[in-house]
């Protein structure tokens, strides 16, 4: 794979110094949003048509097979640096994923892989830049942790003092949040991010080190962030663990909640699993504000086990009233897995073995939603007229057969065949 990888990198570096071919795609079933229609585009500059262009250089039969949008990651922190970066885009590509979303980031990493990403044979990503929480809370005790890893090598004499105003910004109170937003926005995030941790324990938690890296900011904050950020042309994501952080990120009026109550359950004193489970007037609150979620339960799987098989089972069915809830009431939920090792496509497997949703509906979220909702302002995740010629081919319908998602035959990508 990896010969194959650097094969077809030099051989789109060498297309995208000449201008791009016109190809015209024949024989496809293309989908629609409900199924699959059989016929043709062209690729013309980038973007699909069904005009035929005056040339055409490159006509590709698609022998029938079956053609959807390209899949997005709606949360992952690679890439991040320059470490292994050639490693995490063909593992990206290689999944189909061509869209992702970095809630939380180093500027000072991903400033020098930017003009490795965004282009026709990379994958596209967002990023949030640092995360805005307080003092001792998420994301702190992981960037002073990722220190003792190989992660260091990226960051050459960085101490855990580095990673504030980078990571991370610390903010505490109203006074401390005007004083450093015009740094946060300097930076050029391209979204905002801010943690809620046990808001409803925020003033237990505040000032006691026990609870380091299992709080975040002051609730009263979230609505003055989102108005600031959203003053600024940026969208907002909230980190939410629990029914309350969720009330207060959709009050103060987020797009988007990073992690579903019930990703991970910390089963401390008083906690039990029926505490994360979230009720009809939240889930109509969801669908009100229009926001989408990105539950990332496959954590479960992959990170956050529990200790006993039954807290994993009890955990287990808090995540399936969740999502029949959010099922019922048509909210939007994207595809995420919150590892920096792993990719969406784990994220999908597990959403899958719960039977909560069908299998048309994971291909939805996996392909329209979540690239939409990582890239609103651009023509993706659809194979209509005027959108970015960029597909997967599959070998059969992944709606009759849900392993076909992980069979691609071809990835296509702003008319570039990548392979």
């Amino acid at each position: 794979m990896r010969l194959l990888f650097v094969y077809v990198l030099l051989f789109v570096t060498a297309a995208l110094s000449a201008q791009q071919k016109t190809i015209h795609f024949i024989n496809g079933q293309w989908f629609n949003g409900n199924g699959f229609t059989a016929g043709e585009f062209y690729s013309v500059n980038g973007y699909l048509t069904k005009s035929k262009p005056t040339v055409v250089d490159t006509v590709i039969d698609l022998k029938n097979q079956y053609v959807i949008p390209p899949y997005g990651e709606a949360h992952n922190h690679s890439p991040e640096t320059d470490q292994d970066l050639d490693v995490y885009i063909e593992r990206y590509l290689a999944d189909g994923i061509f869209y992702i979303k970095n809630p939380n980031s180093i500027p000072f990493a991903t400033n020098k892989i930017k003009h490795r990403l965004n282009k026709p044979n990379s994958v596209d990503v967002l990023f949030a830049n640092g995360g805005i929480t307080a003092n001792g809370g998420h994301p702190v005790t992981l960037y002073n942790y990722l220190l003792t890893t190989t992660y260091k090598k990226a960051l050459p004499g960085w101490t855990g003092k580095s990673f504030e105003g980078e990571a991370y910004y610390l903010i505490n109170n109203k006074e401390e949040l005007e004083k450093k937003w015009p740094f946060i926005l300097a930076q050029k995030p391209g979204f905002i991010k801010f943690y809620l941790i046990f808001s409803e324990e925020y003033k237990e938690r505040k000032d006691d080190t026990a609870f380091n890296g299992k709080k975040g900011i002051d609730p009263a904050l979230a609505k003055i962030i989102v108005q600031k950020a959203h003053a600024a042309g940026l969208l907002v994501s909230a980190h939410a663990e629990t029914p309350h952080d969720l009330e207060v990120a959709l009050k103060a009026g987020v797009d988007e909640i990073n992690h579903l109550p019930g990703y991970q359950v910390r089963w401390r004193g008083g906690y039990t699993a029926d505490y994360y489970k979230i009720d009809k007037k939240l889930v109509r609150l969801l669908k009100k504000k229009r926001v989408h979620v990105d539950p990332t339960y496959s954590l479960l799987k992959t990170e956050l086990k529990p200790m006993s098989s039954e807290q994993y089972q009890a955990q287990v069915n808090v995540q399936i009233h969740n999502l029949q809830l959010l099922r019922k009431y048509k909210v939007p939920v994207t595809i995420g897995c919150d590892s920096y090792n792993l990719t969406a496509k784990i994220e999908m497997e597990y959403l899958h073995a719960l039977k909560v949703y069908s299998d048309l509906e994971l291909l939805k979220m996996w392909c329209e939603l979540t690239p939409a909702a990582v890239f609103p302002q651009r023509k993706i995740a659809k194979l209509q007229e005027g959108y970015e010629a960029s597909f997967l081919l599959l070998k059969t319908d992944p709606t009759a057969d849900f392993s076909q998602l992980f069979n691609i035959q071809l990835r296509v990508k702003q008319g570039v065949l990548l392979w």
